[in-house]
């Protein structure tokens, strides 16, 4: 967006919030309209607003609702901060409802912390019912305890990991880098397809140490029925995240070639080969290696 047009969406924003005393709902939805348009830094403007005392309590109230209706991580710390500082009750009760919409672990997480701080009893239930609503609603906090029962043979797993696949946020995701490394093999590989699936650019690093560590670790027993099924699952998964974000390929190619060349016909290795032959933007396909090359994709010397 050109800086003029920013420019302007903020002088609309502020002219319509000091303008107000609390417009109600005409004004959350204008609100909400330029807030959307502008993008990130209309946001930090909203944000000022909300933790500042520039204007009404009851205009921070509609701006702390219309915040948990976007549920942009640039609110979150801000409403944080109101939960537990806020100088009005009724305004702190709103922040709580707007943080439960984000309906996910960084909720959970601020309202459990909230939750230790305040004594307030009439605060204490809200934060209870909203951390008991979010619960109920989530899927990934409805079906974790399952999942991590692992049992990679389990029905039940399976069911539970396709859901995960479906249906999860990036942000729900981002919540399986801490099982990447769990003891149950079924857990750890399946945290490994589900940031696959569903995260996105954030969870690149941890996406490539597991395929880089585990991709070794599998190949010792690759020759197996069991280790091959199981490296053709890693590749597999790798090259779904890869086709979300091919701009990757480059940096894990190497590694992927290495693998490949290992397999010597075995059906895995035609897995990674597919996903060598991914399109990257801005870099021509590149030629499978032939007998006179080396796994880096370079001539060997004679």
């Amino acid at each position: 967006m050109a800086l003029a047009t920013i420019d302007s969406v903020l002088q609309q924003i502020d002219d319509l919030v000091r303008r107000t005393g609390g417009g109600g709902l005409v004004f959350r939805l204008r609100l909400e309209e330029l807030v959307r348009q502008g993008g990130r830094t209309t946001e930090n403007a909203i944000v000022h607003y909300i933790t500042g005392r520039a204007v009404s309590i009851a205009t921070r109230i509609d701006l702390v609702r219309m915040a948990g209706y976007i549920r942009s991580d640039a609110f979150l710390l801000p409403l944080q901060k109101v939960i537990e500082l806020g100088e009005d009750d009724l305004l702190r009760e709103q922040a709580i409802l707007s943080i439960a919409r984000y309906s996910d672990r960084r909720a959970l997480d601020i309202l459990a912390a909230a939750l230790k701080k305040i004594r307030k009893p009439q605060l204490q239930e809200t934060i209870s019912q909203a951390i008991e609503r979010i619960k109920e609603s989530s899927t990934l906090m409805a079906m974790l305890p399952r999942f991590l029962r692992g049992g990679r043979g389990s029905e039940l797993f399976q069911v539970t990991l396709k859901v995960f696949k479906k249906t999860l946020t990036p942000v729900e995701a981002r919540t399986f880098i801490a099982y990447l490394h769990h003891g149950d093999q079924g857990v750890s590989e399946g945290s490994f397809e589900i940031l696959c699936a569903r995260g996105d650019e954030g969870v690149y690093f941890f996406v490539a140490e597991y395929f880089r560590e585990h991709g070794r670790l599998l190949l010792r027993g690759a020759d197996g029925r069991v280790g091959a099924a199981r490296l053709a699952a890693l590749a597999a998964s790798l090259r779904e995240y890869l086709g979300r974000y091919p701009q990757f390929l480059p940096q894990l190619r190497p590694d992927v070639l290495y693998l490949r060349d290992q397999a010597r016909g075995a059906a895995w290795g035609k897995v990674l080969s597919d996903l060598l032959s991914l399109p990257v933007p801005g870099e021509a396909v590149p030629a499978a290696p032939g007998a006179g090359e080396s796994a880096a994709g370079a001539p060997e010397a004679p």
